[in-house]
Protein backbone atom coordinates (compact mmCIF):
# COMPACT_ATOMS: atom_id res chain seq x y z
CA UNK A 1 0.00 0.00 0.00
CA UNK A 2 2.90 2.23 0.74
CA UNK A 3 4.80 1.40 -2.26
CA UNK A 4 2.30 2.05 -4.18
CA UNK A 5 2.31 6.11 -3.81
CA UNK A 6 5.90 6.22 -3.20
CA UNK A 7 6.59 4.40 -6.36
CA UNK A 8 4.64 7.34 -8.39
CA UNK A 9 5.85 10.42 -6.53
CA UNK A 10 9.51 9.43 -7.46
CA UNK A 11 8.35 8.68 -11.05
CA UNK A 12 7.22 12.64 -11.13
CA UNK A 13 9.98 14.45 -9.22
CA UNK A 14 12.37 12.05 -11.56
CA UNK A 15 10.64 13.12 -14.96
CA UNK A 16 10.95 16.87 -13.19
CA UNK A 17 14.64 16.57 -12.74
CA UNK A 18 15.09 14.95 -15.79
CA UNK A 19 13.73 17.65 -17.67
CA UNK A 20 15.90 20.29 -18.82
CA UNK A 21 13.87 23.11 -19.80
CA UNK A 22 10.78 22.29 -18.20
CA UNK A 23 7.34 23.85 -19.47
CA UNK A 24 5.57 25.58 -16.27
CA UNK A 25 2.26 23.89 -17.23
CA UNK A 26 3.66 20.55 -16.82
CA UNK A 27 5.55 21.59 -14.09
CA UNK A 28 2.02 22.88 -12.46
CA UNK A 29 0.63 19.70 -13.06
CA UNK A 30 3.40 17.00 -12.39
CA UNK A 31 3.74 19.10 -8.69
CA UNK A 32 -0.09 18.95 -8.18
CA UNK A 33 0.31 15.18 -8.63
CA UNK A 34 3.08 15.15 -6.36
CA UNK A 35 1.05 16.76 -3.68
CA UNK A 36 -1.67 14.19 -3.62
CA UNK A 37 0.46 11.16 -3.99
CA UNK A 38 2.13 12.96 -0.59
CA UNK A 39 -1.17 13.37 1.31
CA UNK A 40 -2.52 9.72 -0.06
CA UNK A 41 1.04 8.66 2.01
CA UNK A 42 -0.11 10.71 4.89
CA UNK A 43 -3.33 9.36 5.38
CA UNK A 44 -2.06 5.75 4.76
CA UNK A 45 0.59 6.88 7.87
CA UNK A 46 -2.28 8.17 10.01
CA UNK A 47 -4.35 5.25 9.06
CA UNK A 48 -1.41 2.60 9.86
CA UNK A 49 -0.79 4.33 13.35
CA UNK A 50 -4.40 4.31 14.25
CA UNK A 51 -4.96 0.83 13.48
CA UNK A 52 -1.72 0.04 15.45
CA UNK A 53 -3.04 2.26 18.60
CA UNK A 54 -6.30 0.36 18.53
CA UNK A 55 -4.54 -3.04 18.42
CA UNK A 56 -2.72 -2.04 21.73
CA UNK A 57 -5.68 -0.76 23.41
CA UNK A 58 -6.85 -2.10 26.62
CA UNK A 59 -10.23 -0.09 27.41
CA UNK A 60 -10.99 1.13 30.74
CA UNK A 61 -15.12 0.94 31.42
CA UNK A 62 -17.11 3.74 31.64
CA UNK A 63 -20.37 4.81 31.17
CA UNK A 64 -21.20 6.51 27.96
CA UNK A 65 -24.17 8.22 27.03
CA UNK A 66 -24.20 6.61 22.92
CA UNK A 67 -26.91 9.46 21.84
CA UNK A 68 -25.43 12.27 23.35
CA UNK A 69 -21.90 11.19 21.54
CA UNK A 70 -23.86 10.52 18.06
CA UNK A 71 -25.67 14.09 18.63
CA UNK A 72 -21.99 15.64 18.87
CA UNK A 73 -19.99 13.82 15.67
CA UNK A 74 -23.26 15.00 13.68
CA UNK A 75 -22.86 18.14 14.45
CA UNK A 76 -19.15 18.34 14.04
CA UNK A 77 -19.65 16.63 10.73
CA UNK A 78 -22.11 18.88 9.46
CA UNK A 79 -19.66 21.34 7.86
CA UNK A 80 -18.39 18.51 5.40
CA UNK A 81 -21.77 16.87 4.99
CA UNK A 82 -23.36 20.32 4.13
CA UNK A 83 -20.27 21.46 1.72
CA UNK A 84 -20.75 18.01 -0.12
CA UNK A 85 -24.99 18.57 -0.37
CA UNK A 86 -25.20 15.48 1.55
CA UNK A 87 -28.06 15.46 4.80
CA UNK A 88 -26.50 14.54 7.56
CA UNK A 89 -28.43 13.83 10.99
CA UNK A 90 -28.83 12.22 14.15
CA UNK A 91 -31.84 10.26 15.52
CA UNK A 92 -32.75 8.30 18.58
CA UNK A 93 -35.35 5.54 17.89
CA UNK A 94 -38.04 4.46 20.61
CA UNK A 95 -36.39 1.73 23.26
CA UNK A 96 -36.10 -1.67 21.69
CA UNK A 97 -38.01 -0.57 18.52
CA UNK A 98 -37.38 -2.03 15.37
CA UNK A 99 -36.25 0.25 12.21
CA UNK A 100 -38.50 2.34 10.75
CA UNK A 101 -40.40 2.85 14.71
CA UNK A 102 -41.20 6.48 16.72
CA UNK A 103 -38.97 8.68 17.60
CA UNK A 104 -38.86 8.66 21.55
CA UNK A 105 -37.51 11.44 24.23
CA UNK A 106 -33.91 12.69 24.52
CA UNK A 107 -32.37 10.08 27.34
CA UNK A 108 -29.26 8.66 28.11
CA UNK A 109 -28.18 5.76 25.94
CA UNK A 110 -25.96 3.78 27.80
CA UNK A 111 -22.80 1.65 27.29
CA UNK A 112 -19.55 0.67 28.63
CA UNK A 113 -16.34 1.42 26.81
CA UNK A 114 -13.41 2.93 26.62
CA UNK A 115 -12.86 6.92 26.36
CA UNK A 116 -13.03 8.35 23.06
CA UNK A 117 -13.20 5.05 21.61
CA UNK A 118 -16.87 5.58 20.36
CA UNK A 119 -15.77 9.02 19.07
CA UNK A 120 -13.47 7.43 16.96
CA UNK A 121 -15.71 4.35 15.99
CA UNK A 122 -18.62 7.29 14.76
CA UNK A 123 -16.13 9.50 12.80
CA UNK A 124 -14.62 6.55 10.87
CA UNK A 125 -18.20 5.28 10.01
CA UNK A 126 -19.42 9.30 9.08
CA UNK A 127 -16.23 9.71 6.79
CA UNK A 128 -16.70 6.20 5.35
CA UNK A 129 -20.31 6.91 4.40
CA UNK A 130 -19.93 10.97 3.51
CA UNK A 131 -17.05 9.63 0.68
CA UNK A 132 -19.26 6.99 -0.82
CA UNK A 133 -22.18 9.69 -1.51
CA UNK A 134 -22.43 12.25 -3.83
CA UNK A 135 -24.66 15.37 -3.62
CA UNK A 136 -28.32 14.74 -2.72
CA UNK A 137 -27.54 11.80 -0.32
CA UNK A 138 -28.27 10.87 3.23
CA UNK A 139 -26.94 9.58 5.95
CA UNK A 140 -28.18 9.06 9.36
CA UNK A 141 -26.83 7.86 12.99
CA UNK A 142 -29.34 6.36 14.77
CA UNK A 143 -28.90 5.39 18.79
CA UNK A 144 -31.38 2.82 20.31
CA UNK A 145 -31.19 1.62 23.92
CA UNK A 146 -32.13 -2.21 23.94
CA UNK A 147 -32.71 -4.71 26.28
CA UNK A 148 -29.13 -5.97 26.05
CA UNK A 149 -27.34 -2.61 25.84
CA UNK A 150 -26.83 0.24 23.15
CA UNK A 151 -27.44 0.30 19.47
CA UNK A 152 -25.88 2.19 17.21
CA UNK A 153 -26.55 2.94 13.42
CA UNK A 154 -25.08 4.58 11.00
CA UNK A 155 -26.98 4.05 7.88
CA UNK A 156 -26.43 5.61 4.09
CA UNK A 157 -28.05 5.47 0.82
CA UNK A 158 -25.16 5.18 -1.28
CA UNK A 159 -23.76 2.53 -3.87
CA UNK A 160 -23.77 -0.02 -1.09
CA UNK A 161 -21.60 -3.08 -1.25
CA UNK A 162 -22.30 -6.88 -2.06
CA UNK A 163 -22.26 -9.65 0.33
CA UNK A 164 -18.87 -10.37 -0.72
CA UNK A 165 -17.19 -6.92 0.08
CA UNK A 166 -19.33 -6.77 3.05
CA UNK A 167 -17.84 -9.90 4.27
CA UNK A 168 -14.46 -8.63 3.81
CA UNK A 169 -15.08 -4.85 4.87
CA UNK A 170 -13.32 -5.48 8.17
CA UNK A 171 -10.21 -6.60 7.16
CA UNK A 172 -7.41 -4.15 6.66
CA UNK A 173 -7.00 -2.25 3.54
CA UNK A 174 -10.10 -3.35 1.88
CA UNK A 175 -11.63 -1.01 -0.11
CA UNK A 176 -13.35 0.15 -3.43
CA UNK A 177 -12.17 3.96 -2.52
CA UNK A 178 -9.55 4.89 -5.27
CA UNK A 179 -8.58 7.56 -2.55
CA UNK A 180 -9.32 5.49 0.65
CA UNK A 181 -6.65 3.40 2.79
CA UNK A 182 -8.96 0.44 3.76
CA UNK A 183 -8.70 0.93 7.15
CA UNK A 184 -11.15 2.63 8.66
CA UNK A 185 -13.68 0.32 9.06
CA UNK A 186 -10.89 -2.53 10.32
CA UNK A 187 -10.29 0.54 12.84
CA UNK A 188 -14.05 0.50 13.80
CA UNK A 189 -14.34 -3.87 14.61
CA UNK A 190 -11.39 -3.34 16.28
CA UNK A 191 -12.23 -0.33 18.69
CA UNK A 192 -16.24 -2.27 18.97
CA UNK A 193 -14.98 -5.68 19.69
CA UNK A 194 -12.37 -4.80 22.18
CA UNK A 195 -15.02 -2.89 23.92
CA UNK A 196 -17.02 -6.29 23.98
CA UNK A 197 -19.50 -5.46 21.23
CA UNK A 198 -20.28 -6.68 17.89
CA UNK A 199 -20.03 -5.04 14.63
CA UNK A 200 -21.88 -6.03 11.46
CA UNK A 201 -22.33 -4.52 7.70
CA UNK A 202 -26.41 -4.98 6.49
CA UNK A 203 -27.69 -3.48 3.18
CA UNK A 204 -29.95 -0.54 3.97
CA UNK A 205 -33.75 -0.77 3.15
CA UNK A 206 -34.04 0.88 -0.56
CA UNK A 207 -30.37 0.78 -0.88
CA UNK A 208 -26.83 1.59 0.54
CA UNK A 209 -24.89 0.53 3.70
CA UNK A 210 -25.83 0.14 7.19
CA UNK A 211 -23.64 -0.14 9.89
CA UNK A 212 -24.55 -1.93 13.06
CA UNK A 213 -23.12 -1.95 16.06
CA UNK A 214 -24.10 -3.30 19.96
CA UNK A 215 -22.39 -2.35 22.83
CA UNK A 216 -23.84 -4.37 26.16
CA UNK A 217 -23.60 -3.69 29.79
CA UNK A 218 -20.37 -3.47 32.11
CA UNK A 219 -19.73 -7.07 32.81
CA UNK A 220 -21.75 -8.65 29.72
CA UNK A 221 -20.37 -10.83 26.85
Amino acid sequence: QLRTPLAALRLRLDLLAADPDPDPETTGHELAGALEELARLSRLVDGLLAVARAENVVPVPAAVDVAEVARERVVAWHPVADDRGIVLEAGEAARDAGRGGGWGARSPVLAWMGEGHLEQVLDNLIANALDALSAGGHVTVTTTAITAGARISVADDGPGMSPEDRERAFLRFTTSNPNGTGLGLAIVHRLVTSNGGTAKLTETAGGGLTVDERFFPHGDD
